[in-house]
């Protein structure tokens, strides 16, 4: 059999030819030149290039901007605190929304009413009991005998959020600041409507509450609490009205009813 090992001339060769063609491939047009070159001198200076500066865009384009801390050194005092959650938007529930609706009514109100946030009127008008929910709110409020200055309006949020609900990660801190709410008002007597107050405030889903009839327990002392559907839910199903009527007359004022 032949022997077809090439010499070793034949090797040199052919690494010569594949160094030269690597350099080739790299863009070097010559291996030597007719000048001498100083390998070891330091290259000329060139003018520092200044590259535009590169936009890129976040991980998520349509991440919302993160909102400011939330306070937590709530005001003591009843004047304070609806001052502030009227002008605050750093309190628990006020920055859902550019606008928000005051909460309304008097310290020691015959009856506190929590909603879980205000209705797209309520926002326009700055204040609770506007617009379809508003009007119906106010004529159960009525059937059951309070005047409109023996109630104080408030909510889980005085802020509307954009979905439509209030977020499960901010309930445990909006469920405190609502008690810390109730503990500042001093009501007599306490209406939720809808199941995001009941279970904020009383620890229990809205069919249950309605069925148990749970008291508040407000710094040792007992205050009597209803749980019913929010008027926005009425509106949407009215056959629910009259099991409405019905939880209502826990807090009905029966001399002028």
């Amino acid at each position: 059999m032949q022997n077809m090992q090439a010499a070793p001339l034949d090797r040199g060769k052919i690494l010569a030819d594949s160094i030269h063609s690597w350099w080739r491939d790299a863009g070097v047009a010559y291996l030597c030149g007719d000048e001498a070159t100083n390998w070891l001198a330091m290259p000329a200076a060139q003018p520092e290039r200044v590259e535009p500066p590169v936009r890129r865009p976040s991980a998520n384009p349509s991440a919302p901007v993160a909102a400011p801390p939330v306070r937590t050194d709530w005001p003591a005092d009843f004047e304070g605190m609806q001052a502030a959650i009227g002008g605050d938007a750093t309190l628990p529930g006020n920055g859902y929304s550019p606008g928000r609706a005051a909460p309304q009514g008097m310290a020691s109100a015959a009856l506190m009413v929590l909603v879980d946030f205000p209705e797209e009127e309520d926002l326009r008008a700055e204040s609770f009991g506007n617009g379809p929910v508003g009007r119906l709110l106010q004529a159960m409020l009525a059937a059951c005998g309070y005047a409109p200055q023996e109630l104080y309006l408030g909510a889980l949020a005085h802020s509307r959020p954009a979905s439509g609900a209030l977020p499960g990660a901010d309930m445990a801190l909006l469920a405190d600041f609502a008690r810390y709410q109730i503990k500042v008002a001093q009501p007599a007597r306490l209406l939720c409507l809808g199941s995001a107050v009941s279970e904020a405030v009383l620890g229990q889903e809205l069919m249950q509450a309605r069925a148990n009839l749970p008291d508040f327990n407000q710094d040792g002392g007992i205050l009597t609490a209803v749980a019913t559907f929010h008027p926005r839910t009425l509106l949407a199903r009215p056959v629910l009205k009259a099991q409405a009527w019905k939880d209502l007359q826990r807090i009905v004022r029966k001399d002028r009813a």
